[in-house]
Parts: structure tokens; C-alpha cells; sequence
């Protein structure tokens, strides 16, 4: 409760009556833990698939994630993967949600994702550009996999990736 009264700038009173409510109506429910009320959501509320997925219609983290890389200057390739917001709810079976190319803070970057992401384990790749053609050369499955990854969004592509990748190129 004093978490989400500090993140919401709400009175903790009116945080405590709002999980008390949405208690009474199922959607919560709650366990005592060394004098505190645990909250947590009820897996087997009767809404809870529609609740998923009018969160997932309505959070688009996706504006956040191009403001963020906007002002990284040092990244030669952004690539997220369309099924980046489904890991809200979801985990997927991408290899990488986020594949970078370029030099970026990292402590920044995590800090970023937690937030966006409300804490949830996004996995994401940073090499450098020097490493990027170095694995080519030496034809890295594992790149070449996370390039032609289903879904794949090219947010910023200095080195002409996406283009290769449309004509068929396996030679970078």
C-alpha cells in the first residue's frame, strides 16, 4: 500500500479503500504477513482474460520506448519485437524482445525497462557494432536468428540491416 500511495501520489487511506474494494468485488484477494496485508491479484477471477486484454489494448509502451532511444545518439540499430507489450501479462518465446547495436548506460536503460515494464523481466541484447560484424563473419546462428525473429520492429537501422534482410542477404 505505501509503494503504490508513493507512485500514485495518493492518501494511503484511499489506496487501502480502493484494494479493499476491489477485495469485496474478488478481483484481489489478501494474506497477513508479519503485521501487513499482502495484496494479490485472484488468478482465477471470472474477468480476469477481458481485464488483460483491455490493459493491453490500452498500455502502448511503445511511444515510451522511442522517446528513450530518440535521445541515444550512439545506437547504430534499435530492433523491439511487436510482442514486446504482450510481456506485461505473458511471456513470450522470443530470443530477444530488444536487440541493440552501439554503445548505451545500461544501469539507465534497466532503470527504464523497470519502469515501462512495471518490473517485469524484459530480455533484451547490446553488442557493439565492431562484435555485430565479427559474428557475421563468422556466420553466428544466434544473430541471424534474432534478425529474422518474427515481429521484428526496426526503430532505428543505421546499417541498412532491415534492407538486407528484405532482399534476401545472408552477407552483411
Amino acid at each position: 500500500m505505501r509503494a503504490l500511495s508513493r507512485d500514485l501520489e495518493e492518501q494511503i487511506n484511499s489506496i487501502k479503500r480502493e484494494l479493499d474494494s476491489l477485495e469485496e468485488l474478488h478481483i484481489l484477494k489478501s494474506r497477513e504477513e508479519s503485521k501487513k496485508k499482502i495484496f494479490f491479484l485472484n488468478k482465477n477471477f471470472i474477468l480476469l482474460e477481458e481485464f488483460k486484454n483491455i490493459f493491453l489494448k490500452t498500455y502502448n509502451p511503445y511511444e515510451s520506448i522511442k522517446k528513450f532511444f530518440k535521445e541515444e545518439a550512439t545506437l547504430e540499430l534499435v530492433l523491439i519485437n511487436e510482442e514486446l507489450s504482450k510481456r506485461l501479462i505473458w511471456n513470450t518465446n522470443n530470443i530477444v524482445d530488444i536487440f541493440l547495436i552501439g554503445e548505451m548506460n545500461k544501469i539507465a536503460f534497466n532503470e527504464f525497462l523497470a519502469k515501462t515494464f512495471f518490473n517485469r523481466k524484459i530480455k533484451y541484447a547490446i553488442i557493439t557494432k565492431e562484435d555485430f560484424y565479427k559474428r557475421l563473419e563468422y556466420n553466428d546462428k544466434l544473430i541471424f536468428n534474432i534478425l529474422k525473429q518474427k515481429g521484428n520492429l526496426f526503430l532505428k537501422d543505421t546499417l541498412e540491416i532491415e534492407k538486407m534482410l528484405e532482399n534476401n542477404k545472408t552477407n552483411f
